[in-house]
């Protein structure tokens, strides 16, 4: 009998205890979350929640907000996440929407929003892919081991 994959398990394995090494806007409400030996990209409204509530979200990007400059997502980013570790992952059945809490108390949530198209994509460096399609269903990849 073969074993139910869990996707939030998976996440976890390759994050766990790893923080965020950048994070690049490579097209229009298009973002890449990198971590040390994984990463993931975004296609959907994500933001940055801590125990105030929401501090940053990726429509904030470019926006004044009456401040001098414009808020640059990929800077402020790293500001709030810097030195902050994975501590769990939550990616919801129903929806694909994904948690990934830290250490500080500070997570990144990640709204997987369309019927139809892809929300977010995840790729560890052992070949784990994990992608979360329209109406909540999850693709999962999994390299399986040589047998000798």
């Amino acid at each position: 009998m073969q074993q139910k994959l869990n996707p939030s398990e998976m996440m976890l394995e390759s994050l766990r205890g790893f923080s965020v090494t950048s994070l690049e806007h490579y097209a229009e409400d298009s973002w890449r979350l990198n971590f040390e030996a994984a990463g993931f990209n975004v296609q959907c409204p994500w933001r940055i929640v801590d125990n105030d509530g929401v501090v940053l979200s990726g429509s904030d990007h470019e926006q004044k907000f009456g401040l001098p400059q414009p808020v640059d997502i990929t800077v402020e980013t790293l500001r709030l996440l810097k030195g902050k570790t994975v501590e769990s992952v939550r990616i919801d059945e129903k929806t694909a929407d994904l948690c990934i809490t830290f250490t500080g108390d500070i997570r990144v949530d990640v709204f997987n929003d369309s019927s139809g198209y892809e929300g977010w994509t995840f790729a560890d460096q052992r070949g784990t892919w994990l992608v979360a399609q329209g109406r909540g269903q999850m693709a999962i990849w999994k390299p399986t081991t040589a047998k000798t």
